[in-house]
């Protein structure tokens, strides 16, 4: 065989080669295409990682936030829970110091704080605050409590409550509802009318300076008058209030009623007229009598009726009537001991009558 007739090694291996080499430079490209695409620059952040740190930033922002209101609000509650006392301690600005201090002593006053210890505080203010009206006008913080006239309790029919105060030139106010009284609430001018039934007075006296006094208070039940129907009077009951003498000062005339007889004193024409009496009928406030023989200046009128009302019991008034006439008033004279009684004005010459 001839020397050109076998091919050599290098032309037989030539093709696979470059087939093998365009193979591998093709996945070279694809590989440095996907790399440059998916690969950010070395100088930039994913953008991933400035989300994140975005959302940190906002949480650690909230929470200082938070924390910040958290510690304002606690510190409001602390202030806003101090005593008076404590408020006094922690305060410099002497403005607010007197502010509170004026507030301690009301609140002194109102839940009826004794004098020393009233006056202990106001020697105390005056020290703290430098202020010596505390002391100088301490009159006007020592408010006095009013009082009732009427004393708590139960009582018979509708009453008027009356408020005195406890100092001069105080004002004083009041509730009927229970409520605790300041000087929004009715102020005291009058008389207070009790109705029937279960009513709470509670009062306070402030002075000039605005001060109160402690609270006073009344519980009063008040109930409507029995009604009971009055018992006609018994003839003993009714002679004994027909018994003694009577005047009647416009006509000058003069009664005289003794168990039995009825006798009249009329000055014009001036006589006498009498007679014995039996009693016909009662009633609640009064009654009838019948005059035998009512003899007048020897005019004998026959059997007489006469009418007695006994008015408004205790004002010493009776008024009389002959049946069918008017009603004429007559007036109790003065009794002065041993059957004698005195009229305000002459009959006959004299204003003394003996009754027996």
């Amino acid at each position: 065989m001839k020397d050109h007739e076998y091919p050599s090694d290098n032309d037989e291996r030539s093709p696979a080669n470059d087939e093998l080499n365009w193979a591998e430079l093709e996945r070279t490209d694809i590989d440095s295409n996907q790399t440059s695409a998916t690969v950010p620059p070395a100088n930039q952040p994913p953008k991933k990682s400035k989300k994140t740190l975005f959302i940190i930033l906002a949480i650690v922002g909230g929470v200082l936030i938070l924390a910040g209101l958290t510690f304002f609000l606690y510190n409001q509650f602390v202030v806003s829970n101090l005593t008076s006392e404590e408020k006094i301690e922690k305060t410099t600005d002497q403005t607010e110091l007197k502010k509170l201090y004026d507030e301690l002593i009301s609140s002194y006053l109102a839940s009826g704080k004794s004098e020393a210890e009233i006056l202990a505080l106001l020697e105390r203010a005056a020290k703290e605050t430098g202020d010596q009206s505390y002391l100088t006008n301490k009159d006007s913080y020592l408010v006095k409590k009013p009082s009732f006239n009427l004393a708590p309790g139960t009582y018979q029919g509708t009453q008027n409550l009356e408020i005195i105060t406890g100092s001069t030139g105080d004002a004083v106010y009041y509730t009927i509802d229970g409520s605790v009284p300041n000087q929004t609430s009715a102020k005291y001018t009058a008389a207070i009318p009790l109705p029937i039934g279960e009513t709470t007075v509670k009062a306070i006296a402030v002075s000039a300076k605005g001060f109160s006094s402690p609270v006073i208070e009344g519980h009063y039940i008040l109930t409507s008058p029995p009604t009971t129907t009055q018992s006609v009077l018994s003839e003993e009951e009714f002679i004994n209030k027909l018994y003694g003498i009577w005047y009647n000062s416009d006509s000058g005339t003069v009664l005289s009623v003794s168990p039995t007889t009825y006798r009249e004193y009329i000055p014009t024409p001036l006589s006498v007229a009498s007679g014995d009496y039996v009693v016909v009928s009662t009633t609640e406030n009064g009654g009838t009598i019948k005059v035998l023989d009512f003899t007048y200046d020897g005019y004998n009128a026959g059997d007489t009726l006469v009418e007695f009302d006994f008015g408004t019991i205790g004002d010493n008034q009776i008024q009389r009537r002959y049946a069918g006439k008017s009603w004429l008033n007559y007036t109790a004279a003065e009794y002065l001991g041993s059957g004698q009684y005195r009229i305000p004005f002459l009959f006959a010459g004299q204003d003394i009558f003996t009754f027996d």
